[in-house]
């Protein structure tokens, strides 16, 4: 595109000296029609005074006479009369009269019956000569005027056009030149070591571009969105490491748990189920009977159990009162383990969501309440909910001691802090966004967006 420029330019420089040599050939051929208008009427005027005798044959008198004709808004133009023999026998100089003037432009023209203008060289330049003969008489009348007194200052600088178009398609080249060496190879060695950083090699945008303040501030603000997609990535890597760690330890608790608890108390219970089989075999009824309801307490404390274990693995609230409503008791169940005040606000009119994004946002919410119960030292934890077009918003608000949130993610997981990445994360798959807004000595708010239904995979 840059190098359009320079062919833009030449026909630029065109177009405008076209023009303005188009008005100098105008003005030429008014200035002509003038003078030789003029030319016309003071022949015919000369014509005039021979006839009656006002002008003498040989033109005596005629300096006296014709100047009281000539108006001063003919200056620069000259008017000169020539008599038979080429002698002059007016000119405003009239240190002239009776030179000879033959040899000159438009002369031998008008004597042979002719009138117009031409273009002639004159002593000091370019002269526009208008010439027309006398009826009756072997005179010419000629009106001289400088060509360069024809057009004004600025238009007599055409003839620098060539110097001007030198000029001009240097300065293009230089600017041209200066562009592609700060603007466009820069731009293109950016673009390249962006698209190479989408490959994986973060480093290539590392190297050095050049080129204008602009551009180089657009290098350092590509390598600081790099540098922050990589903290981003590490802290993900780290947080999916410790969730990847946290499902094996969890399958190991309850793999204990359930073989500690739930498999003994069964395998007891086979046990004593086979021996009041053989009570009842042996006709012991009142043992077996005693057996069987030991059998029955065993049972629904096994059953009891189980239950425990699976609340652990999944809000119980959520399936069987809706998610408000399991909010709100998480929210009771929270208060009852900490002296602060903590509040449920539920505004406007609610609705479900899809059942995917309801364990998120409770997710979320337990995870926002219990680092204000660990780290925030708050005395009041609002939880906010509320339906919103398309989605679902939820707010969790301490007015504790607050924090400075790091820059990149991975400041925290490196740190073995994964709650906030973990939210980060649980909104983002679904779609959404979480906005964490705190500051030393200024608590903490943790809000999420969550649309109704999460994106088709």
């Amino acid at each position: 595109f840059l190098w359009a420029v320079l062919p833009v330019t030449f026909a630029l420089l065109a177009l405008a000296f076209t023009g303005v040599y188009a008005h100098q050939r105008a003005m030429r051929d008014f200035v002509a029609g003038r003078d030789l208008a003029l030319a016309r009427l003071t022949a015919r005027i000369l014509e005039d005074g021979l006839a009656h005798g006002t002008i003498a044959p040989d033109g005596s008198g005629l300096t006296a006479w014709l100047p009281s004709l000539l108006s001063p808004s003919l200056d620069p133009a000259t008017l000169v009369v020539v008599g038979g023999e080429g002698e002059i026998l007016f000119h405003p100089d009239r240190r002239r009269v009776g030179a000879d003037f033959s040899d000159a432009p438009g002369v031998a023209e008008a004597k042979a019956g002719r009138e117009g203008f031409i273009l002639a060289e004159g002593e000091d330049g370019p002269l526009l000569v208008a010439f027309a003969p006398l009826r009756g008489a072997d005179w010419a009348v000629l009106v001289e005027e400088p060509v360069e007194d024809l057009i004004g200052p600025i238009l007599r600088l055409s003839g620098l056009a060539p110097a001007v178009a030198v000029a001009a398609g240097l300065i293009s080249l230089l600017v041209l030149t200066f562009g592609w060496a700060t603007i466009v190879r820069p731009l293109r060695s950016l673009a390249q070591a962006a698209g190479m950083v989408s490959w994986g090699d973060d480093s290539a945008i590392a190297r050095p571009v050049g080129g204008v303040q602009e551009v180089q501030d657009l290098h350092r603000a590509l390598a600081e969105m790099v540098e922050r997609l990589r903290g981003y990535e590490a802290g993900i890597r780290d947080y999916l490491g410790a969730v990847s760690r946290g499902q094996e330890a969890e399958r190991a608790r309850l793999a204990r748990e359930l073989h500690d608890g739930p498999v003994q108390a069964l395998i007891a219970l086979g046990q004593q189920a086979e021996m009041a089989g053989r009570l009842l075999a042996r006709g012991e009824v009142d043992r077996a009977t005693a057996l069987i309801e030991s059998l029955r307490q065993q049972g629904k404390e096994t059953v009891d159990e189980l239950r425990r274990l699976i609340s652990a693995l999944r809000p119980p609230y959520l399936e069987d009162l809706g998610f408000f409503s399991a909010l709100e008791a998480l929210v009771r169940e929270t208060a009852g383990r900490t002296d602060a005040r903590v509040e449920f606000v539920q505004e406007g009119e609610v609705r479900r969501c899809d059942p995917e994004v309801e364990l998120a946002a409770y997710r979320i919410a337990q995870e926002a309440l219990t680092n204000a119960l660990q780290y925030a030292r708050a005395q009041r934890i609002t939880v906010r909910i509320r339906c919103e077009e398309g989605g679902l918003f939820l707010a969790v608000e301490d007015d504790g001691i607050g924090f400075t949130l790091p820059p990149r993610p991975d400041s925290l997981t490196r740190q073995g802090r994964f709650g906030l990445v973990g939210m980060q994360e649980r909104a983002t798959r679904l779609g959404g966004q979480l906005t964490i807004e705190t500051a030393p000595g200024r608590g903490t708010r943790i809000a999420v967006r969550l649309p109704t239904q999460p994106p088709a995979a």
